[in-house]
């Protein structure tokens, strides 16, 4: 995996469609990084996101695809941290390589988690995640408004342990903008994880109402995670 805009979208969709069959418990999660169509306006994180160095991914795109172990995740990904902190170091006013770092961790913890074997591998991830969130942090401190910047640190938040506090971001999120599909799909899963079914429906529904042209493939994800939900309960009925 690399720190780069192409290779996180692929590596997200991946993620979702992986551990949404495999590790329901984990939380599977739409990333809203992954969702933000290139090119539409007013989404500045994805515009940005776009800026990557591409030097940096380009080295680690054939070995992040043979990535089976913890020391080739961490090889993979730290490569291209190495390279991109020393980019943010020499321009920390640069926004497209801060979100990229926080991308960047986000993914690389989302990884190691794929390939923990025990409680050390599973609290390296959670430290991964610990990284990104303090990027993101700074990003959005800086850059007020950043819509898909604020969903996915709410994600390492989750995946980082802290259920609660994810939630009650996203909840906060919403409060001020119901718009933001990604934002509802989000909690709508963290609400399924916690158990919440009715809570999960109503924020899946929310995800539907907000993206109705699909526009960041949050209305097909919310529908599907809907009929699954239906599907379950008419079983166990």
């Amino acid at each position: 995996m690399a720190f780069n805009a192409e290779q996180t979208k692929r590596t997200r969709a991946v993620i979702v469609i992986l551990l949404l069959v495999a590790v329901i418990a984990l939380a599977v999660v739409v990333l809203s990084g992954a969702l933000t169509p290139a090119g539409s306006q007013g989404q500045q994180t994805s515009q940005q996101s776009e800026q990557t160095d591409g030097n940096a991914s380009s080295s680690s795109q054939a070995a992040s695809d043979d990535a089976h172990t913890m020391d080739d995740v961490d090889a993979t990904y730290g490569t291209a941290a190495k390279q991109l902190k020393a980019k943010y170091e020499a321009n920390p006013a640069d926004p497209s390589t801060l979100l990229n770092l926080a991308n960047g961790y986000f993914d690389w913890g989302t990884a190691a988690m794929s390939h923990a074997q025990g409680d050390e591998d599973q609290q390296h991830a959670i430290d991964l995640f610990k990284q990104a969130i303090s990027y993101y942090d700074t990003y959005i401190e800086r850059n007020p408004g950043s819509k898909s910047a604020e969903v996915d640190r709410a994600i390492c938040v989750f995946y980082s342990g802290d259920h609660t506090a994810a939630i009650a971001a996203l909840e906060d999120f919403v409060a001020g903008d119901s718009t933001f599909g990604p934002a509802w799909a989000n909690l709508g899963m963290f609400y399924e994880n916690e158990g919440r079914i009715d809570d999960a429906k109503d924020a899946y529904n929310k995800a539907v109402e907000a993206d109705p042209e699909d526009t960041y493939q949050v209305k097909t994800y919310a529908q599907q995670r809907l009929a699954n939900l239906e599907s379950t309960q008419s079983d166990a009925s």
